[in-house]
């Protein structure tokens, strides 16, 4: 089988490096602490010597005298200062010298250990002056703001003074934690989060360019989408809104048939999706004749309703009954990948011109001015412009009517992305390119541990039990079926419950885990296991028809240049999914030069020529992108960009199963031919609502989690004992990794309190059980579910409670002698309850990360069967 890569690469590095951060660890308090360690060795053999000779003298002393020599022998024995003899000639003359050559040493140590605690406390102090430099950076000020004005404030207030006194201990500690973990995740654990990462992309082969930094801001979609649902409410919106019919609509056997879905921005946006089955009346076939051309605004649709014999009075009360239903959408009829939102909603306002409507309008355009002045404001300019942010969306509510949102709901008010047109520093096609019959191999072997095989063959089970396998259904009938089961029952289908290619699919992945143990028990010691790839091809050569190789994949990547190796960080769906994001704010802004979404769509169009994405934003910025797939599903309720070619809407398709494939087949009505689905969206289908969860079945994997070491630890519990590094040819699958149940970690109180003892013996714990100075660890709190078993409702339960506090259940940076860390690490660890933390090296090592920026990450992509970069 061949492959290639897709046309173009991405990464994301952090704004701060290493350097800047060096100062957190005190290098003199540790220098201090080995030279007691080292003092400790080097008088053990003494006195053992010693403690030989005080036991030999024992028995050779006067019966009064042995009380004392033994309480000197015990002193030495335990390595403390023993009492002075009580006379000069209690010991033989060697022994007095033994003695007293020991105790010399042992008081030097013990000078030396009495000022170990003064020196740590300098060094946190200056530790601490050295993380309020950090947090004064204007990149750092920027991106703490994202995550809420209440932390920047503290954040603030401690880079004024991090030694203030008259602040709370509790508040001083939470702040330092913050800068802390925020510093560290900048530096080498880049992830999109404003002014903190910048965003790269490039031909495969990129060429010299000169580095420009981009910032694009852009306000809350979900915000926006809140305030335009106010307008129902003002003087004059039945000329304003404009009334569309649900997409979804279908007739059959004289019943009307649609899913309906909440509406954004109002009370009910959080109730499920529902398919509803109504009567086929005149009504029905009114509304279908007035807006199967397109939208029309209240005003016009009422005198439609009002002149096909429906009495005026009552015509208005009809469409809001409408619209409650969901047979009908209200709304600005703006496409759901506008990027304008508030300008757009503003010059339509103005149009109506009603003394509310342009208030409103004026509102929206202050907002479209901090939007567009935002991102080149100081950290310190933001937080007025956040103010005006807040009170102008209260005051919008007020000119409506209605009640303000919540606090949380404008905790996220703007979302800013900055880019760059520079080329990354440790960028290493060649070892990709060496390595491409292991990406093929990998890219085999997955979907046997991938829980997205499972649904899809679930659902296919499902199919064939309700409509037979020879049967095309239309979409929204089979959608209707599942959405009436029981949620155990639905559990049930998408765990592949009963389902007999579901059990082989398990018998499988438990004979590749056979695989992993039998390698685990022939190396033991080993730091390094080396997956044989003529073993794993013999084993995905007897994969079924059902468990079929992902054709396209993005893998997150880091090059470790010490080893020649790429670290694969992760792996999740391919077919430009993960870069559709940042095509906005990479495009060239004179027009010319590289472009990553002309890159993007024309591979999309030729490796992928039924590719279809959903439309669909749900309120998210980071689904707003531009047109990138040859087709487009319309999701029900969303808008299309005006001439939007091939779109199809959920109406339009049909479902058939492929008894080879035990999959369920998605087919396009216009044209009777199959559809490839892959919405280009960030959003994780557990997070979505169940339409989309539902259709995301028929789409490329999301569901694909960690490495094959934590594939194996959820088949078998938690391991006890370190994983080795695990490679196939020069990629680095997983890292050497550790697991400890949190309620056998030392004492963790006395990190919190940054005590010399307590990091010393923590330190001592780290080197007893074996783990490197420098690692990432992850919290992981007890499972739902017992290992070995799937619940996709408690499955969702748990995604949801670990998203809210996501920052806690990502990889965090510990530098295990570095007191500001562990105390962090210490922090979290007892706020689990049960549960363990995972601990994997740091690779690429962070003596590498050397530089004035932080770490680089890449995404690309690799297609089986596919030629395509140059």
């Amino acid at each position: 089988m061949t492959g290639d890569f897709s046309p173009y690469m991405l990464f994301r590095r952090g704004t701060l490096g290493l350097p800047a951060l060096r100062g957190l660890v005190p290098e003199r308090f540790w220098a201090l602490r080995d030279e007691v360690e080292e003092a400790a060795r080097r008088r053990a053999p003494l006195g053992e010597k010693l403690a030989d000779a005080l036991y030999a003298a024992v028995p050779l002393s006067a019966t009064e005298h042995r009380r004392e020599l033994l309480t000197i022998r015990r002193a030495v024995h335990n390595d403390r200062m023993p009492p002075p003899p009580s006379r000069p000639d209690l010991l033989p003359g060697p022994v007095r010298g033994l003695l007293d050559e020991w105790c010399a040493e042992r008081a030097a140590a013990d000078a030396l250990a009495a000022t170990v605690d003064e020196v740590l406390a300098t060094e946190l102090t200056e530790g601490r002056h050295a993380l309020a430099e950090v947090a004064r950076g204007e990149d750092f000020q920027r991106g703490v703001q994202l995550s809420g004005e209440d932390v920047y404030r503290e954040v603030m207030a401690y880079a004024a003074n991090p030694l203030e006194t008259r602040r709370k201990a509790s508040r001083t500690r939470r702040a330092e934690s913050t800068v802390t973990s925020f510093a560290y995740r900048v530096a080498l654990k880049p992830s999109p989060f404003g002014a903190f990462t910048e965003i790269g992309a490039g031909p495969w082969e990129p060429g010299p360019t000169t580095a420009v930094r981009r910032t694009q801001v852009r306000l809350s979609v979900g915000m926006v989408m809140w305030m335009l649902h106010q307008l129902h409410r003002i003087d004059g919106a039945d000329d304003l809104l404009r009334v569309r019919l649900n997409n979804s609509l279908s007739v059959r056997d004289g019943r009307a048939v649609f899913v309906r879905r909440p509406i954004e921005g109002s009370e009910d946006g959080f109730e499920p999706d529902k398919v509803v089955v109504a009567r086929h009346t005149d009504l029905v076939r009114v509304l279908t004749a007035a807006l199967g051309a397109g939208d029309l605004t209240v005003t016009e649709l009422c005198g439609r309703l009002a002149a096909a014999g429906l009495p005026e009075a009552s015509a208005r009360d009809t469409v809001e009954k409408l619209i409650r239903l969901g047979l009908c959408h209200r709304g600005l009829g703006l496409p759901d990948q506008t990027t304008d939102l508030a300008g757009e909603a503003a010059v339509r306002l103005r149009r109506l011109g009603t003394p509310q409507a342009v208030t409103c309008a004026e509102i929206l355009e202050r907002l479209r001015a901090i939007e567009r002045t935002y991102g080149a404001a100081s950290a310190r300019r933001r937080t007025d412009l956040l103010a005006q942010l807040r009170a102008l969306v209260h005051r919008f509510a007020e000119v409506c009517g209605g009640q303000p949102p919540a606090p949380e709901a404008l905790r996220a008010a703007l979302y800013e992305d900055v880019g760059t047109t520079g080329r990354p520093g440790t960028w290493r096609p060649q070892v990709l390119a060496a390595n491409q019959d292991n990406l093929d191999l990998l890219q085999r072997l997955v979907p046997v541990l991938d829980d997205a095989t499972i649904e899809k063959v679930g659902l296919y089970g499902f199919f064939v039990r309700q409509f037979g396998a020879t049967a095309q259904v239309p979409l929204v009938e089979v959608y209707r079926r599942f959405a009436e089961l029981p949620p155990a029952e639905a559990s049930a289908v998408m765990c592949g419950v009963a389902d007999p290619t579901a059990k082989t699919v398990h018998g499988l992945r438990e004979d590749f885990f056979g695989l992993l143990r039998s390698r685990l028990a022939a190396e033991p010691a080993a730091e390094q296991l080396v997956l044989d790839p003529a073993e794993l091809t013999a084993f995905v050569d007897r994969l079924p028809p059902a468990v079929a190789p992902w054709p396209s994949a993005a893998y997150r990547v880091q090059f470790d240049a010490g080893s020649g190796t790429a670290v694969v960080n992760g792996m999740t769906t391919g077919r430009g999914v993960f870069f559709s994001r940042f095509c906005d704010l990479l495009e060239p802004e004179d027009g010319d030069g590289w472009s990553l979404a002309a890159a993007l769509r024309r591979h999309v169009a030729r490796t992928g020529p039924r590719q279809t994405d959903i439309t669909v934003v749900l309120g998210m910025n980071f689904n707003l992108h531009p047109r990138l797939s040859p087709l487009e599903l319309v999701y029900p309720g969303s808008v299309p960009a005006p001439d939007s070619p091939a779109t199809l809407t959920l109406a339009d398709l049909t479902v058939r199963a492929d008894p080879e494939g035990h999959r369920l087949v998605l087919v396009s009505g216009r044209d009777g031919q199959p559809i490839d689905l892959v919405p280009l969206n960030f959003l994780y289908p557990a997070a979505a609502p169940m339409l989309y969860r539902f259709l995301c079945v028929f789409a490329p994997t999301r569901t694909y989690r960690g490495g094959l070491w934590d594939q194996l630890d959820r088949a078998d519990g938690p391991y006890v004992g370190p994983r080795p590094r695990l490679l196939l040819g020069d990629l680095v699958l997983d890292r050497r990794s550790w697991r400890f149940d949190v309620d056998d970690l030392p004492d963790l109180a006395r990190l919190e309190r940054y005590e010399a003892q307590g990091l010393a013996d923590f330190d001592g714990w780290r080197r007893s059980v074996g783990l490197p100075r420098q690692v990432f660890f992850r919290l992981v709190p007890p499972r739902a579910v017992p290992h070995g078993e799937r619940n996709l409702l408690a499955e969702t339960r748990q995604w949801a409670l670990e998203a809210r506090s996501a920052r806690l259940h990502k990889p965090h940076y510990l530098d295990m002698r570095n007191p500001f860390l562990t105390h962090v690490f210490a922090k979290q660890a007892r706020a689990l309850r049960g549960g363990s933390v995972a601990i994997h090296e740091c690779l690429p090592r962070a003596a590498d990360q050397d530089g004035a920026t932080g770490a680089e990450e890449f995404f690309v992509e690799f297609n089986r069967g596919v030629s395509d970069v140059g």
